[in-house]
């Protein structure tokens, strides 16, 4: 008896039941179709013992802490090394600001040395106005000065000026006109330390008149004098001696019945200083 092919076999067993699914009522809603559970009775075995790789998890994560302290630890030395660093920087810091004190202190000590000496050894000009021999006589009156050299070494006149004027104000005009010039040598030497002048007439006017001394008694007119001496001393420094003074007359009588008299300062500080 020979075989029935499978295939032929399973298409013959499954024809009536094709037939009745095409015939057959819509199956019910999923409601009414009942729920299967499913029941494990028995679990599936499970090993908790350690392998080789839970082993490497554990060093590798000791390796990590190790390392991690390791780095902790570099890191507090580099720190207390930062602060010594510190420490000595502010050491050094501290010891040269006392340098640099000391240093400024040495500087403005050699400085005032040096001052001190150049203010001894250097010229000095000073200019000193012969009081008038009041009251003057009628004609060309002479008005003398003294120039002093007061230092070992000498002075060097660049440029200088007396001008004696006869004035309508007490107090003294600038005209912008400095002349004449001082009969000094240009060279004064610690040699000749004093010089005597004499400058003939009071400008505007050579002679005075009678009526010109009655005006300066009775305080109408002013006899003044202006000037300046522009020197250099040894060390190559600009020096100046200005000078403007008034012929001051009181009202205060001598025993003689003469009133006293004499040459007071006028204008500013730097009218009358010595540099």
């Amino acid at each position: 008896m020979k075989l029935l092919p499978i295939s032929l076999l399973l298409c013959t067993l499954a024809a009536p039941l094709l037939s009745q699914s095409s015939t057959a009522q819509p199956s019910p809603s999923r409601s009414n179709v009942p729920q299967q559970t499913v029941r494990v009775s028995e679990l599936p075995p499970l090993s908790i013992s350690k392998d080789w790789s839970d082993q490497a998890y554990w060093a590798f994560t000791l390796f990590l802490a190790i390392i991690g302290g390791f780095q902790a630890f570099l890191l507090w030395g580099n720190l207390r090394a930062i602060e010594r660093q510190a420490i000595q920087m502010e050491r050094q810091t501290g010891i040269l600001q006392q340098s640099v004190a000391l240093a400024e202190k040495s500087a403005e000590t050699a400085k005032q040395n040096i001052d001190l000496f150049v203010s001894r050894e250097r010229a000095h000009l000073r200019v000193e106005i012969t009081p008038l021999e009041w009251p003057l006589q009628p004609g060309i009156p002479k008005l003398s000065y003294r120039v002093t050299l007061h230092g070992a070494t000498e002075a060097y006149v660049a440029m200088s000026c007396f001008r004696p004027e006869l004035t309508d104000t007490p107090e003294p005009t600038d005209d912008g006109h400095w002349s004449p010039a001082m009969s000094i040598p240009q060279v004064i030497t610690p040699d000749q330390r004093t010089i005597d002048v004499q400058v003939p007439g009071i400008y505007p006017k050579l002679a005075l008149e009678q009526a010109d001394i009655d005006a300066v008694e009775a305080g109408k007119k002013f006899i003044h004098v202006r000037g300046f001496i522009k020197y250099n001393d040894v060390f190559g420094t600009e020096r100046w001696t200005r000078f403007r003074r008034m012929w001051e007359i009181s009202q205060l009588r001598r025993a003689d019945g003469a009133r006293h008299s004499r040459w007071s300062r006028r204008g500013s500080a730097n009218d009358n200083s010595e540099t």
